[in-house]
This record gives C-alpha cells, structure tokens and sequence, in this order.
C-alpha cells in the first residue's frame, strides 16, 4: 500500500509540473487515495543512488516538493548522493540544481545549471 501512495504523489506532482503548478496542493490532494496510478506512468524520477534509499528520512516525492519551492519548471533527473557530509536529493528543476536534505527536507541550496 506504501508504494502505490508513492505512485499516486509521483503522478500527481508530474502532472502539476506539466501544467505549469508547482504540484504541492495536487500531491496532498492525492496523498490519502490509494487507488493505482495510470499503467506506464513512471513511479519515479531517481536516476543515481538507489542504493541509498533506505537511508533518506523523506521520500523522493517531498524531495520533488521542496525544490520546487525553491525553483520553478519542469522536473528532470533526481540522485540521491553525499553532498558535505550530508546525503541528499539532488533534484534539476527548470534550469537549477536543487539539494535538498535527505534528513528534514530543508533545501541545503540551488544554482542554476548551464
């Protein structure tokens, strides 16, 4: 029942990303429905660190969140990875890089990719 919590926020926020919002209010929206997403939807964005997903506190889909907060448009490429002694969501939003703290959430900072 967790993972298809997670498929339904996963969908929800790529759906709001696409339509130009930044997906907090539809992930919440969606967060107590446990009905299966669309067949073919990709349940997640994480390209490197999947190793590493047992130690983050927060799941990718509040990762997605709070980068979001920090940058504006489209998702692309998610890594989990140590940054300064820390383990983070690496999460490209638009043209920014967003780390975002695998402990709390907290964005940790954000630059703008070339």
């Amino acid at each position: 029942m967790h993972h298809n919590h997670r498929r339904v926020v996963g969908v929800a926020l790529g759906c709001a990303a696409l339509a130009g919002g930044t997906g907090v209010g539809l992930a919440a929206a969606s967060s107590s429905h446990t009905h299966k997403a669309a067949a073919g939807a990709p349940a997640s964005r994480l390209d490197d660190g999947k190793a590493l997903l047992p130690q983050s506190a927060i799941t990718e889909q509040q990762a997605l969140a709070a980068a979001h907060q920090a940058a504006s448009g489209a998702f692309n490429e998610v890594d989990l990875e140590h940054y300064q002694g820390r383990l983070v969501w690496n999460v490209d939003v638009g043209r920014a890089d967003v780390k975002v703290d695998a402990a709390d959430g907290s964005v940790l900072g954000s630059s703008e990719d070339d």
